[in-house]
């Protein structure tokens, strides 16, 4: 379950030189500007905007930006242009962001090594593959020159991530005899995609 909001943080309060429009005291209305974010699991996202409310200090009334006269909404106007929004109200963004870019420096490291695995298939080697819209994996049973030997999975997943559970059915799970492949075709196979990992001990 995703636990989502929105809150209220305060940027800046100023007492201002008016009358309060309640009880008639002088010098007693305190104006604040509040910042609004939207959060996940109460990680601030993003911020959501600006309001404001009044209070006076001696008979606790409160104004909502709506109901304040023409004069106050003046003096709110200036106070909200001097609140500077937070930096941290984007801490989720900021995650994403850092989030994304380490996948995608992961992703490009581990592409630039399979690139080099696949020139140099060995015995052991666990070659996760994309067949149509299912996956399976291959294993590299011996080398001869050119020729990778290759035994092929008896099952298959329709999802990438069921490779793992693929794997846990160890050994047993390869069919006994080897199919002859070229190291060529093996890296026309990475080079279409059909190749998605390269898994060596």
């Amino acid at each position: 379950m995703i636990i989502y909001g929105t809150k209220t943080t305060q940027l800046a309060k100023e007492t201002l030189v008016e009358k309060c429009t309640s009880c008639g005291t002088m010098n007693s209305v305190d104006l604040i500007v509040f910042q609004k974010y939207a959060h996940i699991f109460w990680i601030p996202f993003f911020p959501t905007g600006k309001t404001g409310v009044s209070q006076c200090q001696h008979c606790k009334k409160v104004l909502k930006l709506k109901e304040m006269p023409e004069v106050m909404r003046i003096y709110y106007d200036n106070l909200k242009r001097q609140s500077k929004t937070p930096v941290w109200t984007f801490s989720g963004l900021g995650l994403v962001a850092a989030l994304v870019l380490v996948v995608t420096v992961t992703e490009k490291q581990k592409d630039a090594r399979n690139a080099k695995l696949i020139l140099s298939p060995q015995k052991g080697d666990v070659l996760e593959v994309r067949s149509g819209s299912n996956y399976t994996l291959y294993k590299v049973s011996e080398v001869s020159g050119d020729t990778v030997y290759i035994l092929m999975n008896q099952f298959e997943t329709n999802k990438a991530t069921g490779l793992s559970g693929l794997k846990k059915k160890g050994n047993e799970a390869y069919l006994d005899v080897a199919q002859p492949f070229l190291k060529s075709d093996l890296k026309d196979l990475f080079d279409k995609g059909d190749i998605i990992d390269i898994n060596r001990d």
